[in-house]
């Protein structure tokens, strides 16, 4: 089958760090085996093509952004992480009727993405200047990569770690600082000390390194899995307020967490106030100190509670919604469309879910057709994918709610339609309808999938209760 295309800019600036690179690694980890991914480098170097090209196809760049335009074919999903992008740069490139997400913490201008990430948690929609973008917002789409969204394994390895992480070039040199620091804690400690390929201060840190009393072990451009295991035989992280801090909160491990950029705030902000097995330091107010990392070194390993490492199954699912979308249409039932539902109606998978189970006949199905698309209170709508009938969403009104009802064609099953056309449906029948009512769906509490597609969008559970001897869920959307 053919896969849609993803291409993948993130900044890769000479002098900033891999931040921005290792996000988008992270997002295609979650997506690359339902989608072609291609990462576009404008500035291309070595050493990021051998740590890009272990993940997908790596394109060599141009610094020019017309070059990248260049680059993008019409239904492209193309995925940004760049703070140079500005919003007559998203125009252009929505233009080339493509489908566009970003990642962005600064929502200080008007967006028109489609899709907008942010995993600093804390933050509200209403920050955002974004009236066309769909917002992921918190640590419900935490940006990790494999190894941390893994289930957290046991292990006979004794914690006695310290891990000492601020990001890939540590600009305000961090490390050396607290290396030092930690030369005045009395016992011996064991220290795992992890830098970039762009770290700048590498020979202060040997210094320091050198005639340190400590056992140091400087590590250099480490990869995920290395990371996850130096991370969990750590008794203590003490890391940069950034995703390294939530790749050590998805491991469970307590930590000094230190906000040193404007834009760690909110993170730094969040864990502060809801994380107890963490102490966080604003590097502008107050020093990591060797009074800090006592009470630190004393706190219990946490339960995990505020990741539950779901995020890449809810970013996949996005994805799949935007390439959907662009694809998807839906249209007002006709009659010359009986047959075509009469299909659809028998099909044995529709007919298990159906809470009438038996066969239903093609004088049975016309006549029931025929008065539902002449009723002024059932809205039937055919949903079609590259102009073929996938499936239907139909409504009822009943007083001051509406019954919904979706089955999908066979053919195209396993593709995550649902969602779609559940929400584009609602959509369509808000505008038909006049009428901004509870919309209610009656599902069989076998047909899980199904009852998945809803809560996604934002149908919530309310009861359960037999509906023609079968077991049911209710669920409604306001």
């Amino acid at each position: 089958m053919h896969k849609t295309r993803v291409v993948i800019k993130p900044d890769t600036t000479p002098g900033i760090g891999l931040g921005h690179l290792y996000r988008c690694l992270s997002i295609i980890s979650m997506i690359k085996d339902y989608f072609d991914c291609i990462l576009y480098d404008s500035f291309p170097t070595k050493k990021i093509e051998q740590i890009a090209s272990t993940y997908c196809k790596y394109e060599k760049g141009k610094q020019l952004f017309g070059s990248f335009l260049e680059f993008l074919n019409e239904d492209d999903i193309v995925l940004i992480d760049d703070y140079n992008i500005n919003a007559k740069d998203e125009l252009a490139i929505k233009q080339l009727k493509t489908m566009l997400v970003l990642i962005d913490d600064n929502f200080f201008r008007k967006y028109h993405a489609d899709l907008i990430i942010n995993h600093c948690p804390g933050i509200k929609p209403n920050q955002y200047n974004a009236p066309k973008s769909k917002l992921l917002l918190g640590l419900d789409y935490a940006i990790l990569r494999p190894a941390f969204l893994a289930p957290i394994k046991s292990s006979n390895i004794n914690n006695d770690n310290i891990f000492i992480c601020f990001g890939g070039d540590d600009s305000k040199n961090l490390t050396s600082q607290t290396i030092k620091t930690l030369e005045k804690v009395s016992t011996q400690l064991n220290i795992k000390v992890v830098i970039g390929p762009r770290f700048a201060n590498k020979n202060k840190l040997n210094t320091e390194i050198e005639k340190s009393k400590h056992n140091i072990e400087l590590l250099a451009s480490v990869n995920e899995l290395e990371m996850a295991k130096l991370i969990h035989s750590s008794k203590l992280c003490i890391v940069a307020c950034s995703s390294i801090l939530i790749e050590v909160k998805a491991m469970g491990v307590p930590c000094i967490g230190i906000k040193y950029v404007n834009n760690q705030e909110s993170i730094y902000n969040y864990f502060n106030i809801y994380d107890k097995s963490g102490i966080y330091i604003d590097n502008d107010k107050e020093s990591f100190s060797v009074r800090l990392f006592n009470k630190a070194i004393k706190l219990d390993k946490p339960s995990n509670e505020l990741i539950d490492k779901e995020s890449g199954k809810r970013i996949l699912n996005n994805f799949f919604d935007l390439r959907n979308k662009s694809k998807l249409i839906l249209k007002e039932a006709l009659s010359e469309d009986a047959l075509t539902y009469f299909k659809l109606v028998n099909d044995p998978q529709v007919r298990k879910n159906s809470f009438q189970t038996d066969h239903i006949t093609i004088k049975r199905h016309l006549t029931w057709f025929k008065n539902k698309i002449l009723s002024k209170n059932s809205f039937l709508f055919l949903a079609k994918l590259n102009n073929v009938p996938c499936g239907q969403i139909r409504f009822d009104i009943d007083k001051q709610s509406a019954f919904v009802d979706i089955s999908v064609a066979k053919n195209f099953r396993g593709k995550h339609l649902s969602p779609c056309i559940i929400e584009l449906g609602i959509k369509m029948f808000k505008e038909k309808s006049k009428k901004n009512i509870p919309i209610i769906a009656e599902i069989k509490i076998t047909n899980q999938k199904s009852i998945n597609s809803f809560k996604r969008i934002n149908f919530i559970e309310t009861k359960r209760k037999k509906i023609n001897g079968f077991d049911s869920v209710i669920l409604i959307h306001e």
